[in-house]
């Protein structure tokens, strides 16, 4: 063997070595970069699903608050036309959701919560109870009891017609227990409970 078969025969294996290694390396890099170009793709992708996730929310949230609002206000006004709008107001607070009640009349506005009289507010708990009910397939049944205690007997009769509004209007079923004679007169079905020696005793 000549010197120059020799000099071949090492520098030649290891020359294919280091090109396998190179092409490794390579081939390595190569998909090292179409994992990044692929990540930041998904990453651009993930950017965008957000931004249409956040419209979604933005537009539910616009359109439950108009929801509440118009139906509580729809029972205020056929009780009352004296009586304020409703305002729901949906905040986030400390990351976390929450709705404001106000009522408002000539665009000032005062928490619920803070109001006076005691009327409106029976109306207001009635129709965000309602409003509740019409958001999920719920049982078309709700029972109440002595919901408008705190409505002035001049306008228990207008309670009676804004039930059988909504009622009509919703498909919806109510049992309410009362003692105004103005509100029962608007039922379907009036039940009387009478005690009579200490057995309550039942009259349609």
């Amino acid at each position: 063997m000549t010197q120059r078969d020799e000099f071949y025969g090492i520098i030649v294996p290891e020359f294919n070595d280091r090109m396998v290694e190179r092409k490794l390396v390579t081939d390595g890099i190569d998909y090292l970069q179409d994992c990044i170009v692929e990540y930041e793709e998904m990453i651009e992708a993930g950017k965008k699903a957000r931004i249409v996730f956040q419209e979604i929310a933005q537009r539910t949230q616009k359109n439950l608050e108009e929801h509440i609002s118009n139906l509580v206000t729809l029972a205020l006004k056929a009780v009352s036309p004296e009586f304020p709008n409703f305002i729901a107001e949906m905040v986030v607070k400390r990351n976390q959701l929450e709705c404001n009640f106000w009522f408002e009349t000539k665009g000032k506005r005062v928490p619920v919560m803070y109001s006076s009289g005691g009327g409106p507010k029976d109306i207001t708990s009635f129709a965000l109870i309602v409003s509740y009910w019409s958001l999920g397939n719920n049982r078309a049944t709700i029972i109440l009891d002595e919901p408008f205690r705190n409505v002035s007997p001049d306008l228990q009769g207008n309670v009676g017609d804004m039930l059988r509004m909504i009622c009509d209007e919703l498909n919806l079923q109510l049992i309410v227990v009362s003692h105004a004679d103005t509100i029962n007169e608007s039922a379907d079905r009036e039940f009387s409970v009478n005690l009579i020696d200490e057995v309550s005793e039942v009259t349609c």
